[in-house]
């Protein structure tokens, strides 16, 4: 991962522990959308929550044979799963209200396109090479995360249908159907392969420098006494010894809801 990357990534965090914490503290947090990578750097708010978010996921399966027991026999074919990617979410009725609406529907259609915003644009004109062969990662986040809605996505679906004008004809109002495709990452709440280690719905996390299991836990449930749940999850014995570069398993909702 490059410094550009690992900087864009930890800000990300620190922004998503910081939203999680004040929906938890009572504070109306809109959901939203936001880019923490340059040159796509943007934070899009919606006016009205979601009225509906739908979640799908297919996995690719495979035909292997298993052991027959005569001679030349192939026996029953098995299907065992390949692959499984990100979930598709969908976003209906998202309401955009006031004088920037039009500026943040424009920053959503920009992060469709690999040379997203103006800077993105003149990448290719100083540099002589477009750099940038695919859309920008963004961040969906409603809620704290682990227990509410926060991934990883790219935008791949921006229907836009403004309703409402000024006498100038300056939209100030715009209602909105998303689809975001999302991709896999520390940040995401999605099960992981059980091969790994981690029982379903559980998340890898890389303890950092000067992280602790209580840091770790008010970042991702808002609650610094789940670090016992992470403890007993992974066989921690000392809390205390644990070090950076140490990869742990976070809990899944239910799990917390068993402790």
């Amino acid at each position: 991962m490059s410094i550009s990357a690992g900087f864009s990534a930890g800000a990300d965090l620190a922004i998503g522990a910081g939203i999680g914490a004040a929906a938890l503290a009572g504070a109306r947090v809109p959901a939203s959308l936001r880019c923490t990578s340059v040159p796509n750097i943007g934070f899009v708010p919606f006016d009205f929550n979601p009225d509906e978010i739908t979640m799908s996921r297919m996995g690719r399966t495979g035909v292997m044979a298993s052991p027959g027991g005569g001679q030349g026999s192939t026996g029953s074919a098995r299907q065992p799963t390949k692959q499984v990617k990100g979930a598709s979410i969908g976003l209906s009725k998202v309401i955009f209200e006031g004088m920037t609406t039009k500026l943040r529907c424009d920053t959503l259609l920009g992060w469709m396109s690999p040379d997203a915003g103006f800077l993105g644009q003149l990448l290719p004109v100083v540099t002589g090479q477009n750099l940038k062969t695919e859309p920008p990662e963004l961040t969906f986040q409603w809620g704290p995360p682990m227990v509410g809605f926060m991934y990883t996505v790219k935008l791949t679906k921006c229907s836009i249908r403004y309703t409402r004008f000024t006498s100038a004809g300056i939209p100030v109002r715009a209602e909105l159907t998303l689809g975001l495709d999302q991709i896999p990452t520390l940040l995401g709440s999605l099960p992981q392969n059980p091969t790994s280690g981690g029982q379903a719905g559980r998340r890898r996390h890389t303890v950092g420098a000067g992280e602790t299991l209580q840091s770790i836990a008010t970042a991702n449930y808002g609650d610094p006494g789940a670090w016992r749940r992470i403890a007993e999850v992974n066989g921690i014995q000392d809390p205390a010894r644990v070090r950076p570069g140490t990869t742990v398993y976070l809990p899944n909702a239910h799990e917390l809801r068993e402790a």
